[in-house]
This record gives C-alpha cells, structure tokens and sequence, in this order.
C-alpha cells in the first residue's frame, strides 16, 4: 500500500481527548491541516466514519437550489414577465426545473469527485485494527515539511498514540 507522508493517523484512549485535540489543531491556522476523519468502532463492531467532507446528498440540494434560483434570475433578466398569461408561470417553472436537475447533477458529481481518493487505505485499514472505544482520527496534513512534527507534538498532547505506517517506498518493495 503506497501511504502518504502527509496522512497521519492517531489512535485517541476517549472520544473527549480526540474532540479536544481536533478542536486545538482547527484553531492552528499554520499546521494546515487539509481534512479530517473521525473513526470509532461501537461495542457490537460497527465502525462509523465522520469526515469534514460534503457528501453528494448536500452538494446535490445546495446545487438544486442554485441553479434553479440563478436559472429564475437569469429568464426574468431575459423578460420572462414580459410573457402574456400564463406563459409566466410555465416559463419560469421551466426553467426553474431544468436549472434545479442540472444544479443537482453538477453538485453530486462534484462532490464524488472530490471526495473520491479520501476514504482509502487510511480509513479502510482501520476498520480491522481498531479497538472499541478507542476512536481515531486521520488527518491529512498540508505540503508544509515542519507541520507533521508539530503536529506530533500536539497530539501527545492528548495522549494520542500514533499508527506507524510504512514509507512509500518501503510498501514498493514488499517490507
């Protein structure tokens, strides 16, 4: 598995200390920390994953939305009022439903797109190895060099204990 340096992965004893050391590193604007992931695993084996991401539901209403709203705005700049009877009305609803499927359309296939190479190998090798109670946050760290150690730092902090995971090119050769 090709991991990258800028994924780290820490395993938290409670869900208080994870929550307080994701809020400590939210309010450091220069670690640059790019996302994050929650991970815990119930008592009867359900793992849940809480990420900071936008799913394709939300991106879907929030572009349904738009679009309609910014296809009405649009006809009414055209003179759609201007139409005799009724032709408002079908008009309008027209163009608020074609602009409502294409703002959905383009919000969900975008937010796929996004979201597409986040739930990986991080998350999916924690499935397997992670203990009950004992929640884990994976956090995928900006290109600054001298962010990981801080961020290291300020995980012991709250008592994190850090998954080892193998280098690049240790994972190519099968070590």
């Amino acid at each position: 598995m090709n991991r990258d340096r800028r994924f780290l992965v820490a395993v938290f004893p409670s869900r208080k200390l994870l929550v307080r050391a994701l809020d400590h590193l939210r309010e450091d604007k220069s670690l640059h920390v790019e996302r994050a992931a929650i991970v815990a695993k119930a008592r009867d084996g359900e793992v849940t994953v809480v990420d900071d991401s936008l799913g394709p539901d939300e991106a879907g209403i929030t572009g349904g939305t738009l679009g309609a709203a910014i296809t009405l705005l649009g006809l009414v700049q055209f003179g759609a009022l201007a139409l005799p009877g009724i032709g408002v009305i079908i008009a309008l609803g027209a163009g608020a439903l074609v602009g409502g499927l294409v703002g959905s359309a383009t919000g969900r296939f975008a937010a796929n797109l996004i979201e597409s190479g986040y739930h990986s190998e991080q998350i999916e090798g924690l499935r397997v190895d992670l203990e009950s109670e004992r929640p884990a946050l994976v956090l995928h760290l900006g290109d600054d060099e001298t962010a990981l150690p801080r961020v290291r730092e300020a995980l012991a902090r709250y008592r994190a204990k850090l998954v080892e995971q193998p280098a690049p090119s240790d994972a190519r050769n099968g070590a």
